[in-house]
């Protein structure tokens, strides 16, 4: 899907999980509705043939919504920025990081932080920190994945370049034995024909119409 959707359906399940949350008849069954999410999204990278440990969702794909649906209402329901599984927001920010785009991640963080402080009843002090600590992480894993594909930018160039090189040496060892195997021994047979050029006219044409193709087809080789 286009990034504008992907930052349009994730910000519409933040919105769905606050509201949720917010719905007294609902909250009963918020555990329920974890489980059911986690569940949902391993049937969703089974049915995309992904490996065991790619725990990770597809970018730009609807699996980041349903891990954001799975991680929000865990976290919300279970005490907000007070839950033992508040770290967790780390790893769902790490998820947007690697599925999202770089907009959408920003946009998301600041969704995030709205969202926990609109669950926290008190709006304590105290809480801040923790709030804060979400944009800041953010940042640093946006950073580090900006060093991460300008590393694998390098090693794909260095790639490249050595299989150019290796490509270009192939090619001087070809010419090398084309000049060496064959145009040599012509060169030389031709020469000993042109003393006699009248009698060995027709072998001589023979011979040039040989070293034109097979040159031909060297050149060939090596465009």
């Amino acid at each position: 899907m286009s990034a504008h959707l992907h930052t349009a359906l994730l910000a519409v399940t933040v919105a769905f999980v606050y509201w949720w949350l917010h719905t007294p008849w609902l909250v009963p069954y918020s555990l329920q509705a974890f489980a059911v999410a986690v569940l949902l999204y391993f049937i969703v990278k089974r049915l995309r043939h992904a490996k065991l440990w790619h725990l990770a969702p597809t970018a730009l794909s609807a699996e980041m919504m349903i891990a954001t649906f799975a991680f929000l209402i865990l976290i919300g329901h279970s005490g907000n920025t007070t839950s033992i599984f508040f770290p967790l927001t780390f790893v769902h920010l790490f998820f947007l990081v690697l599925s999202a785009e770089v907009s959408t991640t920003i946009i998301m963080s600041i969704l995030i932080v709205l969202f926990h402080y609109g669950m926290s009843p008190t709006h304590l002090p105290s809480e801040w920190p923790s709030l804060l600590t979400i944009p800041l992480i953010t940042l640093f894993f946006l950073f580090t994945k900006n060093q991460y594909d300008e590393v694998q930018k390098e090693k794909k160039i260095i790639a490249q370049e050595e299989r150019a090189l290796e490509s270009a040496e192939s090619q001087i060892t070809e010419l090398k034995n084309f000049v060496s195997n064959f145009l040599r021994p012509k060169v030389q047979q031709l020469q000993q024909l042109s003393a006699y050029a009248q009698a060995n006219q027709e072998a001589i044409k023979g011979q040039l119409s040989m070293i034109e193709s097979e040159v031909e087809r060297v050149l060939r080789k090596i465009r």
